[in-house]
């Protein structure tokens, strides 16, 4: 392994739409990668429990001789920012975490370590993650949260094992086995009844029940809810000072005076969906302002992560945009769609 430039969380990566898991996603963005960053080579991490469901896992195995890619068995984020300390490495992924705050103090307020790779019209898009500065009770949140939808094993519960290959003339192909049905031999588990190799289920496939839903935008005026706003999954909402001759605009203006009002542009900032309905910043004015998970000064106005013009920045559930000097904030979201219910539902200008 060469020293790495970039740790790609592949299993982050992988996930398309419509819950579609590839590996031509992480070779994508590694040649991406490589084409604007020369001389920074990317090295990928994927959970052991994701190999199991990419519909092209020869690419990985490939990636996997060609000395670039790890498997790491159960969640792989902790090795990801293992590496990333160890070389002093940029990390490409949505994760926010959270949950490693404490042990990774580097991650809080962090704007130049962490990219997102994102699919805009086909084309893979790097930008910058403002990760901001998370509290301790998003901490302890974001951990509990984590072991539930990797529904890691407790320490303390009885070792589990599945069959690698598959088919299996064996009757328990596929099944779940317990620490009396299969064998060790030298550094690896078998199936006592067909001899196929086994490996240890230290990680569930993620909760199943509900689906992500549509991006949605709450405005806010400091701490005061205003409106919920659903992302429009062609053309996006556009945020501003809205009038007769912009209809179209989302007002964030109303209740707010001259001097608040200033702050804001007629057409401030623009959200939108990327390729794979994930979510996406475009500061649209040479004047005001638009900043990402900012610190606050001692006014408690941003004074961190401003947005360039014109620029898609990545967004996250749970990333806050500032407008102007922070009275008006856009909160976003993830509505949770349970199974059957249609994606529809509420908007507005």
């Amino acid at each position: 392994m060469s020293v790495p430039g970039v740790i790609i969380d592949a299993s982050n990566v992988a996930h398309g739409r419509a819950r579609t898991v590839s590996f031509a996603r992480v070779v994508d963005v590694r040649e991406a990668w490589l084409r604007e960053n020369p001389g920074s080579e990317p090295y990928a991490v994927l959970d052991g429990s994701v190999r199991g469901r990419l519909q092209d896992r020869s690419l990985a195995d490939r990636a996997l001789r060609e000395h670039w890619l790890e498997y790491h068995q159960g969640d792989a984020d902790d090795r990801i920012l293992t590496l990333a300390v160890q070389f002093g490495a940029d990390i490409i992924s949505d994760d926010n975490f959270r949950f490693a705050r404490r042990e990774h103090t580097w991650l809080q307020g962090s704007t130049d370590r962490v990219w997102s790779a994102r699919r805009i019209h086909g084309r893979v898009v790097f930008s910058r993650r403002s990760l901001g500065v998370a509290t301790e009770e998003e901490i302890d949140a974001d951990w509990v949260n984590k072991r539930g939808k990797s529904g890691t094993l407790d320490p303390e519960s009885e070792q589990r094992f599945r069959h690698v290959d598959e088919p299996s003339p064996c009757r328990r192909s596929g099944a779940v086995l317990g620490p009396t049905q299969v064998y060790a031999a030298g550094d690896r588990m078998f199936c006592r009844s067909c001899d196929q190799p086994a490996e240890e289920i230290v990680a569930a496939p993620p909760l199943l029940g509900a689906t992500e839903g549509p991006a949605e935008v709450t405005v806010l005026h400091g701490y005061t809810v205003l409106r919920t706003v659903r992302v429009a999954p062609d053309d996006g909402i556009v945020i501003g000072r809205a009038s007769r001759s912009r209809p179209s605009t989302t007002d964030v203006t109303a209740g707010l005076g001259p001097d608040a009002s200033g702050e804001i542009s007629r057409e401030h900032v623009r959200i939108f969906l990327d390729d794979d309905g994930k979510p996406m910043a475009e500061h649209l004015t040479d004047n005001n302002a638009s900043f990402l998970n900012p610190e606050l000064d001692l006014r408690g106005r941003p004074c961190t992560a401003r947005l360039a013009t014109r620029t898609p920045y990545a967004l996250e559930p749970g990333d806050e945009l500032v407008l102007g000097t922070g009275t008006v904030r856009l909160r976003i979201t993830e509505a949770v769609v349970a199974d059957g219910e249609p994606d529809g539902g509420r908007g507005g200008r």
